[in-house]
């Protein structure tokens, strides 16, 4: 996945903002200027919901996803280019749950996953 996949994703949830820290990213030598690297999301009855994307600085540079509830990192973290929708439901379901504008989201983009996987076989 891809900064830019993952700001779709997560916007069209209608349970993040953008909390205005951004990144560059390349994908096939077109530049993207304005990727949003932090999401916050208060909705949740058990606090306030973050995903962070950060560069490990004393390694290779990889892209590292962070999901965060209430400040603590419990839930997860994995490298950017290895997360799939899969996993990012996965994730976003544990905390959201209950939630119906999830639920519905989930119906929705669960159904467009599965349709675009038997085309791309």
């Amino acid at each position: 996945m891809t900064g830019v996949e993952l700001e779709k994703y997560l916007m069209s949830t209608g349970l993040f903002k953008d909390e205005n820290v951004y990144m560059v990213e390349i994908i096939d030598g077109k530049i993207f200027n304005r990727v949003p690297s932090y999401y916050k999301s208060s909705i949740t009855m058990l606090g306030k919901v973050e995903i962070k994307i950060y560069y490990n600085k004393h390694g290779d540079g990889t892209k590292y996803v962070d999901f965060m509830l209430a400040g603590v990192n419990l839930f997860g973290c994995y490298k950017l280019k290895e997360l799939d929708f899969t996993t990012l439901h996965k994730e976003l379901s544990k905390m959201f749950v209950s939630d119906h504008r999830f639920i519905k989201w989930s119906k929705i983009e669960l159904r467009n996953y599965k349709i675009n996987s038997l085309y791309e076989v």
